[in-house]
């Protein structure tokens, strides 16, 4: 404790709380890297508060563990699903606060501690948690080598507006400096961009069954292997059958094995062409692809809010909520709205949008968090 303690107190301070504005979620890791290197936030073990409706934390299944431990080359290799695992695995981050709106579920309230690292034969990256979130992306190993360790919480936080609510809620997640306070626009209102691929034929309804797995029947070592195996060999298949589409908008030709799997995406594809075809449009099959991967446990957080739910989010809950943390040392905003996670027409005018990707906010008041944390939620719910 008193080497943590030592290395806190020799960092340096920003002049004002930075506030950094990005399109896309994993762009943020980049100013939190950059905090590191300029020794406003520690090396190692620093929180990160993140409030979003997905948690962002999966890990890119082909990602290796060197490369998640070779700083700033990694962030090209990022998406905005799987961005903070890696950071975890490097040690700069030690904990993770998703905050989540009511209507995600991805995973259960509550801490867990996780290990991240080395598959011994492959050299990718792995945990060993058993949760679904992470058996469904064949993520999980129980023997890991360069293993860190990080804290997991999960905690909904309901729109309520109520200081009693608000004050047991922060003083529950026993938030100490330094961390980064991390909030994605999606938060509040919440879309889902696969709903309108293909949606006169119901598409995402019909990649549950080609995508889908079960979960094992208990939590025994052996039956998980097995069933992270099977899974493994499924996605393989899947990523294969539609590579093959890609490149050829047909399975006619395809020489693997002709088994069930391929059938149903054999016939998933001659609806999807068809489909296409009367749209005068080519299939995208990777974007179908996509979706099918995220239809694997119950499929992704819908909820359109109403703008008066929104103001109430963000004037009420989230203006308490900062008024009871302690300062960050950064803030980063996601506005997540180009990819249609966050419904434009909601957010597309506000002050985050005219900014521009990338982009720094200065607020007026520097230093002073007790009327920053004000900016910062009105930066955030302006339209």
């Amino acid at each position: 404790m008193t080497d943590t303690f030592g290395k806190n107190a020799a960092l340096k301070r920003f002049k004002k709380i930075p506030v950094y504005v990005v399109e896309e979620h994993n762009e943020a890791l980049q100013f939190i890297y950059s905090a590191i290197g300029g020794k406003k936030l520690p090396v190692e073990g620093n929180t990160l508060v993140h409030l979003d409706a997905h948690p962002d934390m999966l890990i890119d299944r082909m990602l290796s563990g060197h490369e998640a431990r070779a700083g700033k080359s990694v962030l090209p290799l990022l998406q905005i699903e799987n961005w903070i695992v890696p950071a975890a695995a490097a040690g700069h981050i030690g904990r993770v606060l998703w905050l989540r709106p009511p209507w995600a579920r991805q995973f259960t309230d509550g801490t867990r501690r996780i290990n991240v690292g080395d598959h011994p034969a492959t050299g990718l990256l792995r945990v060993d948690s058993k949760e679904p979130y992470y058996l469904s992306d064949a993520l999980y190993s129980s023997d890991l080598l360069n293993a860190k360790e990080f804290t997991f919480t999960v905690a909904e936080l309901s729109n309520v507006n109520s200081e009693h609510y608000v004050d047991e809620f922060a003083k529950n997640l026993h938030i100490s400096e330094p961390y980064v306070l991390d909030i994605d626009l999606d938060f509040f209102s919440t879309g889902n961009p696969f709903l309108s691929l293909y949606e006169d034929i119901g598409l995402y309804d019909r990649l549950e069954p080609i995508f889908s797995f079960e979960l094992p029947a208990d939590d025994d070592e052996q039956t998980v292997e097995k069933v992270i195996a099977l899974r493994e060999r499924q996605l393989q298949e899947l990523e294969h059958l539609f590579q093959f589409l890609e490149e050829h908008n047909t399975l006619e030709d395809y020489e693997g094995e002709k088994t069930d799997l391929f059938r149903r995406v054999s016939n998933l594809a001659e609806v999807v062409r068809a489909e296409a075809e009367r749209l005068s449009d080519s299939p995208d099959w990777w974007a179908v692809f996509a979706a099918g991967c995220t239809r694997d446990n119950g499929g992704l957080p819908y909820h359109i809010s109403s703008q008066q739910e929104i103001e109430h989010y963000v004037r009420g809950t989230l203006k308490l909520l900062l008024s009871r943390l302690p300062q960050p040392i950064l803030v980063t905003v996601a506005r997540s709205t180009d990819d249609g996670y966050c419904p434009p027409d909601q957010f597309a005018t506000s002050k985050t949008k005219s900014m521009g990707p990338n982009k720094q906010f200065s607020p007026s008041i520097g230093g002073d968090w007790g009327q920053m944390r004000i900016e910062v939620a009105t930066l955030v719910g302006q339209r």
